[in-house]
C-alpha cells in the first residue's frame, strides 16, 4: 500500500514515555507532556494524575467533544452540557497484592450520565447522540467490545 493511500484511511500516532528518578512517568506527545505519578492510587486524601485517571478523563472529555462536535455539525448544538461518570474497578485487592486475591485488576464498566438541553425532542436528540458515539468516539469505539458503557442520558427541560 503506497504511502498517500495509508495515509488516507490511517493516521499513527506516537508517544515516549520517561520514568524519571523520582518514579513519575513523563509521557510526551508532539508538542506537550503530561506527567503521571502512579498507575492507580487508592488514598482519596491524594489528589494525583494516575494513568488510570488521565485514562478515565480522557474517555469522558472524548465523548463530550464527539457529541458535542456531531451535533453542532448537525446544526443542532445541545447547550449546558455535563457528564458525570462512574468506573469500576474489578479486584483492587490483588492491584494491592493482598495474599489470597490473584485476579487480574481491570476496567470492567464505566456508567455515563449525560446531561444536556436541546431544542429537538428528546428522542430524536438521544438517537443523535448515539449516532456521534457510533461516528464521532475514538475512545468509545475503541473500548466499547471490552468494557460495559452504559450510557444514560438526561436531557433538561
Amino acid at each position: 500500500m503506497e504511502s498517500h493511500e495509508y495515509e488516507m484511511h490511517h493516521q499513527d500516532l506516537r508517544y515516549r514515555g520517561i520514568v524519571r528518578q523520582d518514579g513519575q512517568v513523563q509521557v510526551y506527545m508532539q508538542n506537550h507532556c503530561i506527567d503521571s505519578s502512579k498507575e492507580m492510587e487508592f488514598d482519596s486524601k491524594k489528589d494525583t494524575d494516575t494513568s488510570v485517571n488521565l485514562f478515565c478523563a480522557g474517555l469522558l472529555s472524548g465523548i463530550l467533544h464527539g457529541i458535542c462536535s456531531f451535533m453542532k455539525k448537525e446544526g443542532n448544538p445541545l447547550e449546558d452540557v455535563e457528564a458525570k461518570a462512574r468506573v469500576v474497578l474489578d479486584h483492587p485487592l490483588s492491584y494491592l497484592g493482598v495474599k489470597g486475591y490473584e485476579e487480574s485488576p481491570r476496567i470492567s464498566k464505566i456508567t455515563i450520565d449525560l446531561y444536556f438541553y436541546s431544542f429537538l425532542e428528546e428522542e430524536e436528540t438521544i438517537e443523535r447522540c448515539k449516532e456521534a458515539f457510533e461516528k464521532k468516539n475514538i475512545l468509545y469505539q475503541s473500548l466499547s467490545p471490552a468494557v460495559e458503557i452504559d450510557l444514560h442520558y438526561h436531557p433538561s427541560l
